[in-house]
C-alpha cells in the first residue's frame, strides 16, 4: 500500500480486491473472492454434500470456471 493522505488505505485495499476490517487504519483485510464464496455457501445452507458442491460450482461459474464432471455415488 502507498502511504498517502490522498487515498485512504481502505480504498486502496478495495482496489486490490480486499475488504478492510476497519474504516481507519485497517490491520486485517479479507479477500473479496473469499467473501463471495462464503455468501454463496450461505445461500445454499442445507447441511449436506450436494448443497455444498452446488454452491461451490456456482461460485466457480461466477468466476468463469466450468465444472464438466459429476460423479453420482449410490
Amino acid at each position: 500500500l502507498m502511504v498517502c493522505s490522498c487515498v485512504p488505505a481502505t480504498i486502496q485495499l478495495l482496489w486490490m480486491g480486499y475488504f478492510p476490517c476497519a474504516p481507519l487504519g485497517p490491520t486485517l483485510a479479507v479477500s473479496l473472492q473469499l467473501l463471495s464464496l462464503v455468501r454463496q455457501l450461505f445461500m445454499w445452507m442445507p447441511p449436506n454434500t450436494s448443497a455444498w458442491c452446488e454452491s461451490f460450482e456456482a461460485y466457480l461459474a461466477g468466476m468463469g470456471y466450468k465444472v464438466d464432471t459429476k460423479v453420482w455415488v449410490s
